[in-house]
């Protein structure tokens, strides 16, 4: 019985033993373990690890960029209803009259003479009504002559009123064109007291962009 009671005792001192002894074991591994440091990575082996991790972003990223611009081209033919794409022409500029489409003074002399006898042979010169009766006859020619046709052309008109006595007038006008397409024409009518003076210059549109 003594015998029997003294084992089961170094049982247990042996089995308190062996748990002491693994306890002490897996504390010092974790300390061991936490100690442990990684070590750094030098050399060429750093440098292919950091151009692998590049080239995987750079993939990542140029995959992004092209799903978005096939996403863009589905929304581009689905805007479209039959699919087709739209073809983009380039400009055309003219850079001169149409052909057939140049000035005609004798017509618009023509014109001109008939508007100033009809506004002006009744009328008496005086200071304070020639000057409206100038802007009107202005405004009334350079319509009149617009409805004649001459679309690409810039037309100004000046016109002149002055007493008709024993003095002389004269007038001068100079501009920038190309004779083979612009021109100009002069108008003189003279009644009892008033003398005018219309001067039309018809300048193609194209010029007055690039004239200096």
């Amino acid at each position: 019985m003594f015998h029997r009671e003294n084992s089961e005792e170094k049982d247990d001192e042996v089995f308190v033993a062996w748990k002491q002894q693994r306890r002490v074991s897996e504390s010092k591994s974790s300390d061991d373990g936490s100690k442990l440091k990684v070590p750094a990575q030098t050399g060429p082996d750093r440098m292919t690890r950091r151009r692998s991790t590049f080239k995987g972003v750079a993939s990542t990223v140029t995959s992004v960029f092209n799903m978005r611009k096939m996403s863009k081209a589905r929304q581009s033919l689905s805007n479209h209803g039959d699919g087709k794409p739209k073809f983009r022409y380039e400009n055309t500029y003219r850079i001169g009259p149409d052909s057939g489409k140049t000035v005609n003074t004798n017509s618009i002399e023509t014109v001109v003479k008939d508007i100033l006898e009809l506004r002006l042979a009744k009328e008496t010169y005086s200071s304070d009504t020639c000057s409206s009766i100038a802007c009107d006859l202005a405004i009334l020619i350079k319509n009149t002559v617009k409805d004649l046709g001459f679309p690409r052309y810039k037309i100004i008109t000046n016109v002149l009123l002055s007493q008709r006595g024993t003095q002389s007038m004269q007038t001068a006008s100079r501009c920038l064109w190309d004779a083979s397409t612009d021109n100009f024409s002069h108008v003189t009518y003279c009644n009892g007291t008033i003398c005018a003076v219309v001067l039309k210059d018809m300048v193609d549109r194209y010029r007055l962009f690039i004239a200096p």
